[in-house]
């Protein structure tokens, strides 16, 4: 029988990929960090045209579709999971009760207990719509490019953006300006940039930060222009700054923890790149490390000037809370003991997808004393990591565990070293191991970018073994 196929040329498919998720990645960051309900479900509708391009992909003719199909036992641990979920809506624990004009939830018990089930079929598919969809589509990253450099320029736009929304944030924050320079009201008040709540710009911030990172180090070694300066590492390395000047205008104590981690990797990272140059040449290493310094110096100076006020601020908040009760360390460790006690109630498929705030309602039926930091009806878990326990149990947290681990096994260890492949690998991990104690995850923009940034990696390594189409 012959196979059907919808063939189209290999350079045309790679620009709608890449054009398809840099408009995913710069909507997303551009509109309240894609997290207000309206631009989520744009989103989702334009994620899921990531579907049709990996069809596509998997239909071509010769090596382009025999590669993608190579790669296809990849997508297992993610159709497992969107197997499991979806099986999860038929399955319903909870049904819906008007109680003075309002819809409350009430726990009945799936009709099928042991299996996976569900508090709200409707809000369960609509995050599986979204979050399936952005992950196919930055996987099509795998699939189809074939150019470095392609993959360069995508992630040049995408820390160019980030950059420029940096500049955005400090200008509204030092204006003390509100939402959109007060054209709109953020429904958080600890907002920065496009971004309703800070530390979701942290996280997003973190990410374009490795890349900038990355892209310095790139064209240190690569540069063809008459010194160093008069090359595009001088962009990349402003860009950084930018961004890490950020961390603390934004107020985000986690932000600036991250991006001070970020820095002193790369610092080390260039001291030892300039030691081994400056000794391969002969020459005494002082003058560069000398200049480093005052660099740093300088920078750091600035950062302080931009941002005493921010700074000021959450230390005497923080003084201020540990003072009194200590319900900032307290707080956490309660929620996260509570959130554990759901989550073992259905440890094998969990309470559902985007059913944690009501389901947690069962722990925690009665508001909170007034004293408690957080509030009193949570919908996120504060950690992405115990929040997936609880909403999709042990089986699906480990599939989406696979969907990550499956491809980076892929890549060699001498790919790695590269620092296009290692500083986003970085980024991608601090925001995994943050996600233990935030909720990063809940912003659309810092899930496209996460996966985005991931995959652009993985693809970056696995072209590193063989010869790119550009030679470069």
């Amino acid at each position: 029988m012959r196979r059907t196929s919808f063939a189209i040329s290999s350079s045309r498919l790679e620009k709608a990929v890449l054009i398809h998720l840099g408009v995913l990645l710069l909507a997303a960051s551009w509109v309240y960090g894609g997290n207000i309900w309206w631009m989520r479900a744009a989103l989702t509708v334009w994620a899921g045209l990531g579907a049709g391009l990996t069809l596509v992909a998997f239909l071509q003719p010769g090596d382009t579709g025999r590669d993608a199909r190579r790669k296809a036992w990849w997508l297992a641990p993610w159709l497992l999971l969107v197997v499991l979920i979806v099986a999860s809506c038929f399955n319903p624990s909870f049904v819906p009760v008007i109680w003075d004009g309002e819809t409350r939830w009430v726990h009945r018990g799936p009709a099928h207990p042991g299996w996976p089930s569900t508090v709200d079929p409707g809000s369960t598919l609509r995050e599986l719509a979204f979050g399936a969809g952005v992950y196919l589509s930055a996987f099509n990253l795998l699939l189809v490019v074939r150019s470095r450099r392609a993959l360069r320029r995508l992630l040049i736009v995408g820390a160019t953006s980030t950059v420029l929304l940096a500049v955005f944030g400090t200008i509204q924050k030092l204006g003390a300006q509100d939402f959109y320079f007060g054209s709109a009201t953020s429904p958080n008040e600890r907002f920065f940039s496009t971004f309703i709540y800070y530390n979701h710009w942290g996280a997003f911030m973190i990410l374009w930060l490795t890349i900038a990172a990355g892209l310095g180090f790139y064209y240190a070694s690569n540069h063809r222009a008459r010194d160093l300066w008069h090359s595009p590492f001088t962009v990349a390395a402003i860009g950084a700054v930018v961004l890490a000047i950020s961390a603390p205008v934004s107020a985000s104590r986690a932000a600036t923890g991250m991006a001070g981690m970020v820095v002193m990797i790369a610092l080390a990272h260039t001291l030892a790149c300039i030691t081994t140059h400056r000794r391969t040449q002969r020459r005494p290493v002082w003058p560069p490390v000398l200049t480093l310094i005052l660099l740093v110096s300088l920078t750091l100076g600035v950062t302080g000037w931009l941002a005493h006020r921010s700074i000021n601020e959450r230390y005497t908040e923080t003084l201020a809370t540990l003072e009194t009760d200590q319900s900032l360390v307290e707080g956490r460790r309660e929620l996260y003991r509570d959130t554990w006690t759901l989550a073992m109630q259905k440890p094998l498929f969990g309470w559902g997808l985007e059913s944690y705030g009501t389901a947690f309602m069962l722990i925690r039926p009665r508001p909170l004393a007034p004293t408690r930091q957080y509030e009193a009806s949570y919908v996120e878990a504060h950690s992405d990591w115990l929040q997936s326990i609880a909403e999709t149990g042990f089986v699906g947290t480990l599939l989406l565990f696979l969907m990550g681990l499956v491809p980076l096994l892929s890549i060699s260890w001498r790919a790695l070293m590269h620092p296009l492949v290692a500083y986003p690998l970085i980024g991608c991990a601090t925001i995994a191991l943050y996600a233990w104690v935030e909720f990063p995850f809940a912003s659309g923009a810092v899930f496209i970018a996460f996966w985005t940034i991931f995959f652009s990696a993985v693809r970056y390594a696995r072209l590193q073994g063989g010869a790119a189409p550009d030679g470069t």
